[in-house]
């Protein structure tokens, strides 16, 4: 026998049936998927590659660079689903991609897959099957649910396991999405003071297990407030952060507190979520409802300036472009997100929205008074940013206009109910509560339009019908 024959032989077997090793990194969705701005035909696919299958101890997910892709399509099983160009996920973009899906089924639920590869062109892997539902056509009355959340601790996470229960079409989060500023009884730290900061206060709040499986299957959209811009009430040129109360009267401490600045907070917030530019925009839920979703921070004059006619939170193009939006509806509910209240009431101590008398009062009060004068009486107003639950009816003016405030995602996260001072006469609350929680909102055929307040186990609070 030819031993030497036999030694390459068996080399040879053991060759090819040796298990393939890469050379590249392990590569994961660590940090979930989303997807959010969907109307009836399109949708967007955020998409993050991570070097973990989940958070580190301190909250954290490694990102991974790599490239990606996505197969959608409206049967659960996969056959013939669409499958979008692959995108590379890099550093700079802290390793995450948006895909643009277009024309998609309306009212339907879709379906889809991520498909990912490391670095090196390794083997892909392919993600559990994902899904959303699409806006119905404009012209169709069909049944609507949605849930509106603000102010998010850590302890909000249980909250979104009611929150799925109710199996809602989509979520609106009006900001304060994470706090950068670490505020809240269970943030005792600061979490961002600057971009890395800022990526990594989203993986600690929306890798947790609860979170990433919420969003599974019911897509959101999402506005900014202060806290995941830069800092509480901040404005574009703040370098420190207000005192307690919000008071920002220019001052400025001993040791300035430097935080992201103005063009960063606003880059980190259009990368860590599916978004629209402008991020001021409307989308239509059929013939039922149609939404407004406002941007408070990126166009506001300076906090500090006196109140009048020339200081705006909105800028002169988006408030224009509101109201022209809101003029050309036919909408059976015309339906204005905002991430800080309009009507109010607020603290007496607060400058920094339109219900604060020393704040942006007067192109509140105008708004308000333009909704009356064009007799928009199928506008409802919902809002963020307060850390208790109300519903808000302004009698002003001869006006009937109704503002709901969804309150924090969780007790802890809660304050007192201010009360309503001689400045906002005429504004009753039927009712309000300091509790934790978040707001459902159904249209019905019927063409009704349904507030439901829940508690964070999901117990129902206060419900009122239109």
């Amino acid at each position: 026998m030819n031993l030497r024959l036999v030694g390459h032989t068996a080399l040879l077997v053991l060759l090819l049936t040796a298990p393939t090793v890469h050379s590249g990194k392990k590569i994961y969705l660590g940090s979930g998927a989303k997807v959010g701005e969907m109307s009836d035909t399109s949708a967007i696919v955020h998409v993050r590659l991570t070097a973990a299958a989940g958070q580190n101890a301190d909250g954290r997910i490694a990102g991974c660079e790599g490239s990606t892709r996505v197969h959608y399509g409206i049967l659960e099983s996969g056959n013939s689903d669409s499958v979008t160009e692959w995108a590379e996920a890099t550093a700079n973009k802290d390793y995450s991609t948006q895909f643009h899906l277009k024309s998609l089924t309306p009212g339907n639920r879709h379906f889809y897959t991520v498909e990912y590869r490391n670095d090196d062109g390794d083997a892909t892997e392919r993600s559990k099957r994902f899904s959303f539902v699409t806006a119905p056509a404009a012209n169709l009355r069909a049944r609507v649910k949605f849930q509106v959340t603000t102010g998010q601790d850590y302890c909000g996470e249980r909250t979104y396991q009611h929150m799925a229960a109710q199996q809602p079409d989509f979520l609106v989060s009006t900001g304060d999405n994470v706090y950068y500023d670490g505020i809240g009884p269970t943030m005792t730290s600061p979490l961002a003071r600057d971009v890395q900061g800022a990526y990594d206060a989203y993986q600690m709040m929306y890798g947790l297990p609860l979170m990433k499986k919420y969003f599974e299957h019911i897509g959101g959209y999402f506005e900014k407030d202060d806290h995941d811009y830069r800092f509480n009430d901040a404005d574009r040129w703040q370098q420190w952060k207000a005192g307690d109360g919000g008071r920002l009267d220019g001052s400025k401490k001993a040791t300035p507190e430097q935080w992201l600045t103005h063009e960063e907070g606003i880059m980190v917030f259009k990368q860590v979520f599916p978004m629209s530019d402008p991020t001021y925009r409307t989308f239509r839920w059929g013939q039922g409802v149609q939404l407004w979703l406002v941007e408070g921070r990126d166009f506001r004059s300076e906090n500090a300036m006196p109140d009048g006619p020339d200081k705006t939170m909105w800028g002169h193009e988006q408030l224009a472009w509101l109201k022209q939006t809101l003029l050309e509806s036919d909408a059976d509910w015309r339906v204005l997100i905002s991430p800080t209240p309009i009507i109010g009431p607020d603290r007496i101590t607060k400058t920094d929205n339109h219900a604060n008398p020393n704040g942006f009062w007067t192109e509140g009060q105008a708004f308000l008074d333009w909704v009356q004068e064009h007799q928009l009486d199928n506008l409802m107003i919902i809002c963020g940013d307060r850390h208790w639950q109300y519903e808000s009816v302004d009698r002003r003016n001869d006006r009937e206009i109704r503002e709901f405030s969804c309150g924090p995602t969780c007790d802890l996260h809660t304050a007192p109910v201010p009360p309503i001072t001689e400045t906002h006469q005429g504004v009753t609350q039927p009712y309000s509560a300091a509790r934790g929680g978040f707001l459902t909102v159904t249209y019905d055929p019927d063409r009704s339009l349904t507030f439901e307040f829940f508690d964070q186990t999901g117990n129902a609070l206060y419900r009122r019908s239109f």
